[in-house]
């Protein structure tokens, strides 16, 4: 592990602040990306009825999206020992 970075300690792994920060914001920009954007994809499909439901299904998965996204982003810190 690079000793110059800070890392936290979450369920067990250790995480790296910088890595985990920009993986909360890649998540979170696309989740409110489609969340503000599914009016528009409603409209031109012609289902501006159903806009509500729509809109959370879509944040939901552009934040999955943010997290496939980080997962090869980060890079593993675990150390294994055998002893």
């Amino acid at each position: 592990m690079n000793r110059d970075e800070d890392f936290i300690e979450v369920y067990g792994e250790y995480i790296s602040l910088k890595e985990l920060g920009v993986a909360t914001l890649i998540s979170s920009a696309l989740a409110f990306t489609f969340y503000f954007i599914t009016p528009y994809i409603a409209r031109s499909l012609g289902m501006a009825n159903v806009v509500g439901g729509l809109t959370v299904t879509l944040g939901v998965v552009g934040a999955t999206l943010g997290f496939v996204i980080s997962l090869f982003m980060t890079k593993v810190k675990r150390v294994v020992e055998e002893g």
